[in-house]
């Protein structure tokens, strides 16, 4: 690759890695009102009857940091009317629009045949990651927990991989609402990991787990 190429491609990774941070009100408004012109009941529906911009520009933000595309924000938006309409906690609006994206999440993903790799966890911990998601991540006790499950899950992931952990990271497989949680634990130490939920994962997809940590 010439020095420009190179140049283009590492400008192009860094927006994607700080996209959530790129997208600020004005441009969700803007992304918003141009859906709008082709779906203006659905953005009706949603803004300001359901929720705020501000709401909506939060679940997009996070759904950039998990370097989630939102191009498809039709299917986004209707996935918050459906989800909104009786539960507002941020954490299940963000797991209900990836359940929507599944196949799209899912897609770059599998191998060249087709198959889903994944490391799978011990039921204790994803009960850990759930029980501490809906008590919220604040308190002195939740911050222990989130240490305790870090290094639990890094240790076993270097003992299954080694230390190639930091640069191919697994996919994780761990139950919604635990993996949004799981996911941000994670992230300070492997930013690319990818955590994703079975109910994100295509019927009839070939799912293969390469061990689980325990």
């Amino acid at each position: 690759m010439d020095h420009t190429s190179v140049l283009a491609a590492h400008l192009a990774e860094l927006i994607k890695q700080h996209a959530h941070d790129l997208l600020t009100r004005h441009e969700t408004k803007r992304l918003i009102d141009r859906l709008g012109d082709s779906h203006p009941k659905l953005v009706d529906e949603l803004v300001p009857k359901l929720m705020t911009l501000g709401e909506v520009q939060k679940v997009l933000q996070q759904l950039l940091r998990e370097q989630v595309s939102i191009r498809d924000l039709g299917t986004i938006l209707e996935t918050l009317v459906e989800t909104a309409a009786t539960n507002k906690n941020p954490v299940i609006l963000v797991e209900a629009v990836r359940h929507s994206l599944g196949r799209a999440l899912i897609r770059p993903l599998l191998d060249e045949q087709g198959c889903l790799k994944v490391v799978t966890l011990a039921s204790s911990i994803e009960e850990e990651c759930a029980r501490t998601s809906m008590q919220g991540t604040h308190s002195i006790a939740a911050g222990a927990l989130q240490i305790s499950v870090a290094r639990r899950v890094l240790d076993g992931l270097r003992a299954m991989l080694g230390d190639q952990i930091a640069v191919a990271p697994p996919v994780l497989l761990c139950s919604s609402p635990g993996r949004f949680y799981l996911r941000r634990v994670l992230e300070p130490f492997i930013p690319k990991i990818v955590v994703i939920s079975p109910a994100e994962i295509p019927p009839m997809t070939q799912v293969m787990s390469l061990g689980s940590v325990q």
